[in-house]
């Protein structure tokens, strides 16, 4: 499912990893980390951040994950359009796997 996120607005985005269409355990002393990159794949848009599995909303026994970005990360995007969120999951001991997820940058303009 598409996400949204307005430039310098916080954010958790929760998402559900799936290995060949079905939900799966992360082993909660796994790193998942995440960040937004351009459609093409060659560019990082904002930092790397860290998804903890005692995060709100959070289900790492089924794969859900919730992908932290704050105003401040959200802020320092400067592309407004189509984009991906990468979240790589590393289990302990394994190679790290990654999925992509598309969303949308939008200008937010309140303040």
């Amino acid at each position: 499912m598409p996400f949204l996120i307005v430039t310098g607005d916080g954010k958790n985005l929760p998402v559900t990893l799936k290995k060949n269409g079905a939900t799966f355990t992360i082993d909660p002393a796994a790193v998942v980390k995440a960040a937004v990159v351009s459609v093409d794949h060659t560019e990082s848009l904002s930092s790397t951040v860290t998804c903890d599995n005692a995060a709100t909303g959070a289900d790492w026994a089924n794969s859900l994950v919730v992908v932290p970005l704050s105003a401040a990360v959200t802020g320092a995007i400067d592309v407004i359009g189509d984009v991906l969120l990468e979240i790589q999951v590393t289990e302990p001991g394994g190679d790290p796997e990654t999925w992509f997820v598309t969303g949308e940058i939008v200008q937010g303009h309140v303040s």
